[in-house]
């Protein structure tokens, strides 16, 4: 069994909530402003939700990926060491 690397927990926690709660926090404000200038613009109620949904998804993937390459540089490959060992020599 490995051992417990309390790094990889960390950085996939806070991953998790941050993507999580950035994603929800922003797709819901862009679902906000677009269902309000649909209704505005008279579009029916079942097309405002399904292009809410679609760009909500759309909105949140670039969140989890730059919360997922933030995390990992910070809590595992910051954590590695400077220097790798070279090839043995021949």
């Amino acid at each position: 069994m490995a051992s417990f690397q309390p790094n990889y927990l960390k950085s996939w926690f806070l991953f998790f909530l941050v993507a999580s709660i950035g994603g929800a926090l922003v797709g819901g404000l862009f679902g906000v402003v677009t269902g309000g200038v649909m209704g505005a613009a008279g579009f029916p109620t079942d097309r405002i939700v399904m292009i809410c949904k679609i760009l909500g998804f759309f909105v949140s993937v670039p969140i989890s990926f730059f919360t997922f390459r933030w995390s990992v540089r910070t809590y595992i490959v910051d954590q590695l060491p400077q220097r790798l060992p070279g090839p043995p020599p021949l």
